[in-house]
């Protein structure tokens, strides 16, 4: 299994720990690269300042309700960012829609917190570049591949 190349935006550390227990739990290998506001997760998108050098990730993982700017105006600060590989996480589902019509967010990469292993198969199944690791992590009963993560 490849490594995965995760950002992740997102504020509550309670929320990113739970996320984080999901993929160990998954055996998923992953570099994480976070920040905690809207604009930091910005400037990482656009690859600016700090961020110049940051990798390019296989997944986007964005809380839509971050300090400073929020996550849907972080996807309109981004051009082309509905060819991104995004999942939005979020504890409401009121802005589905609008994401799905403005960014192309399916409804699978749309997550309600908290996630859970199936939520985040399926969101994996929405990106082609994602699907073989969903199919191989399907295969397996639940922690069977499991290996300490980064």
């Amino acid at each position: 299994m490849r490594r995965l190349r995760l950002f992740v935006a997102e504020d509550n550390d309670a929320d990113l720990q739970w996320l984080k227990k999901i993929l160990d739990g998954m055996g998923i290998l992953y570099d994480l690269s976070l920040v905690t506001d809207g604009e930091q997760a910005v400037e990482f998108l656009l690859k600016r300042g700090e961020y110049a050098t940051a990798p390019d990730p296989d997944l986007i993982v964005l809380d839509l309700n971050l300090p400073k700017v929020r996550g849907i105006d972080v996807l309109k600060s981004v051009p082309h960012s509905e060819q991104l590989p995004v999942c939005v996480m979020t504890g409401s589902a009121e802005e589905r829609e609008i994401l799905k019509k403005t960014f192309g967010i399916r409804r699978s990469a749309y997550l309600l917190k908290p996630v859970d292993r199936d939520r985040i198969l399926n969101t994996f199944r929405a990106y082609d570049h994602l699907r073989p690791l969903a199919e191989e992590l399907s295969g397996a009963a639940p922690g069977a591949h499991r290996k300490l993560a980064s």
